[in-house]
């Protein structure tokens, strides 16, 4: 059965591509673990100086898979190592001794979001739509996952975007920390073109020690988190997650209690 991912390999950049355009490449559990396959194969490519991750069909990842989760809640045990397992990908990803970057065309939600946060560097085309929105699912992003978004943004800008969970468009985004580039979508591969070769500029054990001090100067912060993700992991089950999970499936606004 496909996984939803598709890997590739041309002149030292190694391709990830989420290929589950019918659900805006949703994050299911096959998913994440033909991501960390992939990661265990680049890692220990000598030859891979850049991973690119991206998605297809008009959506960079638009999250956790809502209707898996909603489906695992009958087997708490299992919802609950699929989620670890979602948290382990990015973890995974943020930690690759290559350098990382995630190609957004399109919808960059929820854990999609996290996702590009674990990379290195985020490219956008100009109809790209991002959003920190685990709230208005009745859910938390775990401790890391916030951490990396203070990281970009600030704590302020991370409290606002994490409250509301709005939308927020490419050229927003860039203002804000969440990308570092931004192309037109007709120019976004010539755009990706000229950020790989400017890496390719560079010599890769450079960039591959730059790399691991920038880990070892924000591992100070890293250290401050818990060490488990419980509280997370225990909105899950939460009836604002419950029933944020059946809205989304019966296509309708979720009706919080107070």
């Amino acid at each position: 059965m496909d996984p939803g991912v598709r890997v590739s390999s041309d002149h030292g950049i190694c391709r990830v591509t989420l290929t589950r355009p019918e659900s805006r490449n949703s994050l299911t559990r096959a998913v994440c673990a033909a991501i960390r396959q992939a990661l265990d194969a680049v890692a220990g490519d000598s030859h891979c100086r850049v991973l690119v991750i991206e998605g297809s069909g008009g959506a960079f990842a638009s999250g956790a898979d809502i209707g898996e989760l909603n489906r695992l809640r009958a087997e708490p045990a299992l919802l609950r190592q699929t989620y670890r397992e979602l948290r382990a990908t990015q973890e995974q990803l943020y930690r690759l001794p290559q350098v990382t970057l995630a190609l957004v065309d399109g919808f960059c939600l929820g854990a999609g979001l996290s996702l590009a946060l674990a990379c290195d560097l985020r490219l956008a085309s100009s109809r790209s739509q991002f959003a920190a929105s685990p709230a208005r699912m009745g859910l938390l992003y775990s401790d890391p996952e916030l951490w990396r978004l203070m990281l970009r943004t600030g704590p302020a800008r991370a409290r606002e975007l994490m409250f509301t969970g709005r939308r927020v468009a490419a050229e927003e985004a860039l203002r804000l920390g969440l990308v570092e580039r931004v192309s037109a979508p007709e120019h976004l591969p010539a755009a990706l073109g000229e950020l790989l070769a400017e890496l390719n500029a560079c010599a890769p054990g450079s960039l591959s020690r730059t790399k691991a001090q920038l880990l070892r100067l924000e591992q100070p912060g890293q250290e401050r988190l818990p060490a488990d993700d419980s509280e997370s992991e225990q909105a899950l089950f939460a009836p604002d997650a419950v029933e944020a999970m059946r809205a989304f499936l019966e296509r309708r606004a979720p009706r919080f209690g107070p």
